[in-house]
């Protein structure tokens, strides 16, 4: 297993260098920079505006700035913003805990509703809960997280039950919590879908298998039966959905912060797109695609644990689920 996770860290580092590459020169090719704005001040003379260049090294050709930024991520260093004027790592570090709070809430909310509304489901195939799923499923597919995003703040003006923004010092923890419900809950919707679908069916097919029927066969109660070896067996495509699943929280996160006001890394990319920062901007780039290579390393160590046949060097996809018995 260590043997793997040491060719996954090195699959990832070039993923950054390819993302980190591509992103620099999509920049680049889009023209102008956080100085280009000035050329519409009359008090600051062109002469001015090449000497800042030169100052922050806009000037030089475009692999020599690569390669400056690069040598500033190896020794630690992402860069200083030009529109905060403070190190690019002191601004992206509370921001990504903010961001990372509100992942973690709304993929507890996500887990909690499909693995109760899924196994309720699954349980019962036909029934009235089960097509109550399925127009869940459907609905939260379907909405777009904008539409959701606007919802959720016409819900927050319309009444005084949750609060939007920035959370103000000395903030209790109830008044924290109802800030970041909504922004949470908007964010969770797509995953509620995706994952309800999978454990509904997952856990369903498993139900149904012949390891479950000897288990129940035994007089085990009905409860370790779907705990310890119906759900066991769809867990496999739920920790490589749970993986994949962080690349859309972050990708989620840019509208839902923006709408609702939360602090987050999402919103601080809009600010960096904004004013052209571009050692802001791929500082987020590089924390966020660092995010999604971590949360899928950790989906390939959860499904080596669970399912032993992988730690044999078997692929994933190869194996789509394990008998418990």
């Amino acid at each position: 297993m260590l043997k793997q996770i040491l060719s996954r860290l090195f699959q990832g580092i070039v993923v950054l260098l390819i993302v980190s590459s591509v992103t620099f020169a999509l920049l680049a090719a889009a023209g102008g920079d956080a100085l280009t704005a000035l050329r519409n001040e009359p008090l600051v003379s062109e002469q001015t505006i090449n000497s800042l260049r030169h100052v922050y090294g806009l000037d030089q050709p475009l692999p020599v700035r690569y390669l400056h930024w690069l040598g500033g991520i190896v020794r630690g260093q992402m860069g200083e913003s030009f529109f905060y004027h403070a190190p690019v790592s002191t601004i992206i570090g509370p921001r990504l805990l903010a961001t990372l709070l509100l992942a973690a809430v709304a993929l507890s909310i996500a887990w909690a509703v499909a693995l109760v509304l899924g196994a309720l489901a699954a349980r019962r195939a036909g029934t009235w809960i089960d097509r109550l799923c399925t127009l869940i499923i459907l609905l939260a597919a379907s909405t777009p997280r904008i539409v959701l995003a606007l919802l959720a703040l016409a819900l927050a003006v319309r009444t005084s039950l949750f609060a939007v923004g920035v959370a103000p010092a000395g903030e209790s923890v109830l008044a924290g919590f109802a800030r970041i419900i909504l922004p949470a809950l908007v964010l969770s919707v797509p995953l509620i879908a995706l994952f309800l679908a999978q454990v509904r069916d997952g856990l369903g097919s498993a139900l149904r298998a012949e390891f479950v029927r000897v288990a129940r066969a035994k007089g085990l109660p009905e409860r370790v039966v779907i705990l310890r070896h119906a759900l066991r067996a769809t867990l496999n495509p739920l920790i490589t959905i749970f993986g994949y699943s962080l690349g859309g929280i972050v990708s989620g996160s840019v509208i839902v912060e923006t709408v609702l006001g939360w602090p987050g890394i999402g919103q601080l990319s809009v600010v960096a797109v904004r004013s052209r920062d571009v050692p802001l901007l791929m500082g987020v780039v590089l924390v966020t695609a660092t995010a999604v290579l971590v949360g899928n390393l950790i989906a390939d160590i959860l499904l080596r644990l669970n399912d032993p046949r992988l730690r044999d060097g078997a692929k994933p996809s190869t194996v789509q689920s394990v008998n418990p018995t």
